[in-house]
């Protein structure tokens, strides 16, 4: 019973020696989150292109904007059109670079929170256009609100260390 002990005491400890690398973790779960932001964020269902102009797609400003069962209603729907591009794009790169990591995952986060109180209705499963894929994305962004971009592969790290 002792060497069961003894041996679980040591791979414990092991295991609490690799917190040097957590930086590694979270630079990780930052590209993940790049890709998935940048191409929401890009996405031609949100942002056309007009002469290498960005203009928002008209279908997504009408389902933000009034009128209609499944639309949310906003008043100024190009407008939050625009504020929904730039926290998934913007927030993307920042993300990716680690820098503002708390901040950029903060209107990331709100997006998703519109995000799933849209799909709530349709319940959990994202096959049947639930919230769950957003419920997911809150949860991997609160990794890096808590945590931030952590050391040496997020430019905030150097950024504080001057």
């Amino acid at each position: 019973m002792n060497l069961i002990k003894t041996a679980l005491f040591k791979m414990d400890d092991f295991l609490k020696s690799l917190v040097f690398l957590d930086f590694i973790i979270l630079f990780i779960i930052r590209i993940y989150l790049f890709f998935i932001f940048w191409g929401a964020g890009t996405s031609s269902n949100k942002l056309s292109w007009n002469d290498g102009i960005p203009i928002i797609n008209p279908r997504f400003a009408e389902f933000l904007g009034p009128g209609g069962t499944d639309n949310l209603n906003f008043i100024f729907p190009t407008f939050f059109a625009w504020l929904v591009i730039l926290a998934e794009a913007g927030g993307a790169v920042l993300l990716l670079l680690g820098l503002f990591t708390r901040w950029a995952s903060v209107p990331i986060i709100f997006a998703m929170f519109i995000a799933a109180y849209f799909h709530f209705p349709n319940g959990w499963n994202a096959d049947a256009g639930g919230y769950e894929m957003a419920a997911t994305y809150i949860v991997i962004l609160a990794i890096p609100l808590i945590y931030g971009g952590g050391n040496y592969l997020s430019l905030d790290y150097w950024v504080r260390r001057r």
